[in-house]
């Protein structure tokens, strides 16, 4: 008589497991909430994810209701003005050097121009 074991292998448990590992309980979102929007709100709502720049709509909903203030990455136009105040910042620091080595009377045509294109820049910065 052939009896079988009781006790069966499986192959599935002594294979290295594959994929993502799992997460700890803590940190799993089992929760589901389901909300509903119109197509107005939903276009308002893409609009507000990518503003922000996060993954998705998920975790800008998320964002929002758990912490209210998030604020969004810089725009195109602010990171190029971002650029433009840090290059004129080099140059600044450049020209102070200068100004230190020369004395402030002979770079003064300089200092005018470079403080007047701060300005405009920083005037542009403050009302976008």
């Amino acid at each position: 008589m052939n009896y079988k074991s009781t006790t069966t292998k499986s192959n599935l448990k002594s294979r290295p497991h594959n994929g993502r590992p799992s997460l700890p309980e803590k940190e799993r979102q089992s929760i589901v909430r389901h909300t509903r929007y119109n197509a107005a709100e939903d276009s308002v709502l893409l609009a507000n994810v990518s503003k922000a720049g996060l993954k998705n709509v998920s975790e800008y909903i998320r964002q929002v209701s758990l912490n209210p203030h998030i604020v969004p990455r810089l725009s195109e136009t602010e990171m190029a003005i971002a650029r433009k105040l840090s290059g004129m910042s080099n140059n600044f620091n450049q020209l102070l050097r200068l100004c230190h080595q020369r004395g402030l009377d002979a770079m003064s045509r300089e200092v005018e121009y470079y403080l007047g294109r701060f300005r405009e820049l920083f005037a542009k910065f403050n009302n976008d």
